[in-house]
């Protein structure tokens, strides 16, 4: 397959997701690459419904999935990102509490004192080697650190006497397979989650990337190669 963003491409049938007909490709787009990786990474941490998850870069089109999938399995879900704009697409999209580490002095003491201890198992989509680290040290004892984010030459430190005292569990989760994505298809099509998504023509696609690199970027961008 020889390029991307491009209106058709070939694949094997084997390997190919079955949509249900009459579906909108730009609101479905999203949850066969976002979608499939969040929910499987939500699967991977092992956590059980009723406990507290953090989701880091929760207003992204990462993890602004992750926090639905994650309310549609029972969790209670806890977003971490910054700006208005993404506290209100959080907490509208199923999260009970979200913090923005802009405006919090202690972000490790504030997750465990609303979590009471903290979190459960923490999903980290942020590609923020900083949030990375944090993770480490508010999840609670037991508890489970999913990464999914690649900040570029970031390196996970978690020191060795704390993660074996606290038993704390640290798993990659790169994306999921194809029996993951009709699972995660199935929640979309059961309308419990959808992708906040801003479909644009494809001359658009330069001040797309430039709002990505600044962060600016809520829910998640389509690109509409026929425009």
């Amino acid at each position: 397959m020889d390029g991307t963003f491009q209106q058709y491409a070939l694949a094997d049938a084997v390997q190919a997701a079955h949509i249900p007909q009459g579906t909108d490709l730009s609101q479905v787009a999203p949850i066969l690459c976002a979608g499939v990786t969040v929910y499987k990474a939500i699967k991977t941490s092992g956590r059980k419904a009723g406990e507290w998850l953090a989701v880091t870069g929760a207003g992204g089109g990462l993890g602004s999935l992750a926090v639905q999938y994650a309310k549609a399995m029972g969790f209670r879900v806890l977003a971490i990102d910054t700006t208005e704009e993404k506290e209100k697409m959080c907490l509208e999209l199923g999260a009970e509490v979200f913090v923005d580490f802009a405006k919090t002095d202690n972000l490790v003491a504030r997750v465990q004192e609303i979590t009471g201890g903290g979190p459960h198992g923490v999903i980290n989509v942020s590609v923020s080697e900083f949030a990375i680290n944090q993770s480490l040290e508010y999840v609670r004892s037991v508890g489970t650190v999913v990464l999914v984010g690649l900040p570029a030459g970031a390196v996970c430190k978690s020191p060795i006497f704390s993660q074996v005292a606290r038993a704390i569990t640290i798993k990659g989760s790169p994306v999921g397979n194809r029996a993951d994505t009709q699972e995660a298809l199935s929640f979309f099509t059961r309308g419990l989650v959808h992708s906040p998504i801003h479909v644009v023509g494809l001359s658009e696609l330069q001040k797309v990337f430039t709002l990505m690199e600044e962060g600016k970027i809520a829910g998640r961008y389509v690109v509409d190669t026929s425009k």
